[in-house]
């Protein structure tokens, strides 16, 4: 229970620093929680470059978190009559089928859907 109890209070620390930057146009603070919360998640799984911090257990936490929010967003725009082509990782999502913003909220924060890459499926000319 500790364990959770401190992860929880430093997300959500991560969470309102990056939000109060967000807020105030600081690219600077958004970049440094950005590169604090990956060099977190990536030093606790047996990295060469950080042994003081070897917490496997909370590295799943956080990974398990990740797929979870995921695959909820993934069956969230299958109810919503979007079609889902793929889920890749921690954070993305590939769908189809409609229009996404009906579903989603587009935006920057933690819980909105951010678009990374947009493309046109290719279908087949069955003449």
């Amino acid at each position: 229970m500790a364990t959770e109890n401190l992860l929880e209070r430093l997300r959500t620390a991560l969470r309102d620093a990056r939000d109060a930057a967000i807020a105030e146009g600081d690219d600077v603070t958004l970049d440094y929680v950005k590169q604090m919360y990956a060099k977190l998640v990536s030093t606790m799984g047996g990295s060469n470059y950080n042994r003081e911090i070897n917490r496997p257990d909370w590295m799943h936490i956080i990974r398990s978190q990740a797929f979870s929010n995921l695959w909820v967003k993934a069956f969230k725009a299958h109810q919503g009559g979007l079609a889902v082509v793929r889920v890749m990782g921690t954070d993305e999502l590939h769908l189809t089928g409609g229009d996404w913003r009906t579903v989603f909220t587009e935006g920057r924060g933690v819980g909105d859907v951010k678009i990374k890459d947009t493309y046109i499926l290719q279908t087949k000319d069955k003449s």
